[in-house]
């Protein structure tokens, strides 16, 4: 089976479409096709063509689950969780999608199931709000999903957390603790994220327990492996606005003969920024694509 998972579109149409075309160059290279094309959430937000993004996610996607932007584009969270420009940006979506989009939107499953994955936005256990960038943060989310991998998007850096198969599961408490700090953490930054979040992280152990261990990976470009004996917690960074310093769109194939391999895309970024500054919406969304931050 091959599988395309992607995430964080932001209203970002110029990096979708090329994020789709590169799926079909992969194909006609490797032969064959993609069975399945998944999306993360957060289809709109910060970009300047949500209702394209959206109808693209509609036509291309077999399956889609909401972020906290499309939820807030749609009235089901309030805007007292986002920045400025974050909230900003949201009501102008708001009035800028259309009907049916909205009803698409409002009615995505938080977390789904399909073969050996469980998809969520933030986590398995708070999949609209909570970032997952640190081992320390992912370790209890082993215990929310049963599957072998987990694909999950939100912090727009791509990443992966390994946990030994048989840990032993977490209890609520700290499930509730690692949630509750991770998005204050997250609360506090505008933008939410950023690369520099996970410096002095690489790994995580209890000498207390053992249903912890849990190992952050930062993948490459490129192919990656799953280890034998691990469950995994992926991202597979964003397409419409990357956060680790790579400008470049991301996005990840899964190919169950040879594992995950992290795609980056170059896209016109220039006319994204035009688009956002022809919107009226705030500079900096069109300042942080070029830097990718």
């Amino acid at each position: 089976m091959r599988y395309a998972i992607l995430s964080d579109v932001h209203g970002n149409a110029e990096a979708l479409r090329a994020v789709f075309e590169d799926m079909d160059r992969y194909c006609d290279e490797h032969g064959g096709s993609i069975s399945q094309v998944w999306c993360l959430g957060d289809v709109v937000g910060y970009g300047p063509e949500p209702g394209e993004c959206v109808r693209m996610v509609r036509v291309w996607c077999d399956i889609c689950i909401p972020g906290n932007h499309d939820w807030a584009a749609v009235g089901n969270i309030d805007l007292s969780g986002f920045g400025k420009s974050a909230a900003e940006s949201a009501l102008w979506t708001k009035e800028r999608i259309r009907p049916e989009d909205r009803v698409f939107l409002k009615n995505l499953p938080q977390v789904t199931a399909v073969s050996d994955f469980t998809l969520a936005h933030g986590s398995p256990s708070n999949p609209i709000w909570e970032y997952l960038t640190t081992p320390s943060g992912a370790a209890p989310n082993f215990a929310a999903f049963e599957t072998l991998f987990c694909m999950v998007g939100h912090s727009h850096l791509p990443m992966i957390f390994l946990q030994p198969i048989g840990a032993r599961p977490v209890a609520t408490a700290p499930i509730q603790r690692a949630m509750r700090e991770t998005v204050a953490l997250a609360m506090g930054m505008p933008g939410g994220p950023s690369k520099s979040m996970l410096e002095g992280h690489d790994e995580a152990r209890s000498p207390s327990s053992q249903w912890d261990r849990c190992q952050r990976v930062i993948p490459k470009e490129g192919i990656w492996t799953p280890p034998q004996g691990y469950r995994a917690i992926i991202n597979p960074g964003s397409v419409g606005q990357p956060r680790d310093g790579d400008p470049r769109a991301a996005y990840v194939i899964y190919d169950s003969e040879i594992g995950f391999n992290f795609r980056r895309v170059p896209y016109n970024i220039a006319a994204t920024q035009r688009k956002i500054e022809a919107a009226g919406l705030s500079p900096q969304l069109a300042a942080r694509l070029s830097r990718g931050i």
